[in-house]
């Protein structure tokens, strides 16, 4: 049964803040806690959250080495318990003793640490393809904001827009995440980096791309990020393992599935719309 755990009022002594006489002795500081999460119909307590330890997780990122803004600490707490206890999470950090000259009653912050469902697609066109593709799956698989991770077999493509001269191999991944979009897209690049990644030329080969794909049901307009990724609906290679991962996920734009796109695209293109094969493995000798 989903409900909602609320724990009010962990207050730890603490020398966050700005000014430097904040920094010189401690005054209170006190966290407020939501908690969206099976409420334990089996009455075991490893089946829901325990308080006791996000009353814990609250006290610990209160009492860390000093910071400047309430504002951290709330988007640190929110993030632990979230990571904790793999559900969504509220932290409100109040401040009742913070340096304002005006009579007020309280200063506080709220931040929501929330789980999307995200997809990425996976490319490697040169050198050590699978060793690429495998780099990328391990490094994700090692974040703890990132769970419950879905892969897709392996896919040999054609090369797509004329600059690539070499056979992909592609995949896409699902996963559930607290980064937010541009968060998302930074660790894209600080995979694709560690991949010996160089963007030399527009659609050329590449040891390995990472793209964002889908981020929940969100649309996401920035000059260093289009969400949904705007060539999606063209490209064969993205929509095939997308296709075989989340083949009822709706475009939000479009209000189509998954499937759906990949079956339109087919029959328009050869080949699958650029697909060759699928592997059974990400490994080639597997």
């Amino acid at each position: 049964m989903k409900g909602k755990i609320e724990i009010k009022g962990v207050k730890v002594m603490a020398c966050h803040g700005v000014f430097d006489f904040e920094r010189e002795s401690e005054h209170p500081f006190v966290a407020d806690a939501t908690l969206y999460a099976d409420l334990g119909a089996d009455d075991k307590l490893e089946n829901t959250c325990d308080y006791g330890e996000a009353a814990k997780i609250l006290t610990e990122v209160l009492s860390a080495p000093a910071v400047a803004l309430i504002e951290t600490l709330a988007v640190r707490a929110a993030r632990a318990l979230a990571m904790k206890f793999g559900c969504d999470a509220d932290v409100t950090v109040h401040k009742p003793e913070a340096p304002i000259e005006a009579e007020f009653s309280d200063v506080c912050v709220t931040a929501s640490a929330h789980f999307e469902r995200v997809y990425l697609s996976l490319g490697s066109s040169m050198g050590e393809r699978e060793k690429y593709l495998l780099s990328a799956k391990k490094a994700l698989e090692g974040r703890d904001d990132c769970r419950n991770f879905c892969f897709s077999s392996v896919y040999e493509t054609v090369p797509y827009g004329g600059a690539a001269k070499n056979e992909f191999l592609n995949a896409c991944v699902g996963f559930d995440t607290l980064l937010s979009p541009l968060e998302l897209l930074h660790v894209c690049r600080d995979i694709e980096y560690a991949a010996g990644r160089e963007r030399k030329m527009h659609w050329g080969d590449r040891t390995l791309d990472v793209d964002v794909i889908l981020y929940g049901m969100k649309v996401v307009s920035l000059p260093e990020l289009m969400v949904p990724h705007e060539y999606m609906c063209e490209r064969g290679f993205v929509l095939a393992p997308l296709a075989e991962i989340a083949p009822f996920v709706v475009h939000p734009q479009l209000g189509k599935s998954m499937r759906k796109l990949y079956e339109e695209l087919s029959k328009k293109l050869v080949a699958g719309g650029g697909v060759i094969k699928r592997r059974e493995t990400w490994e080639k000798n597997a």
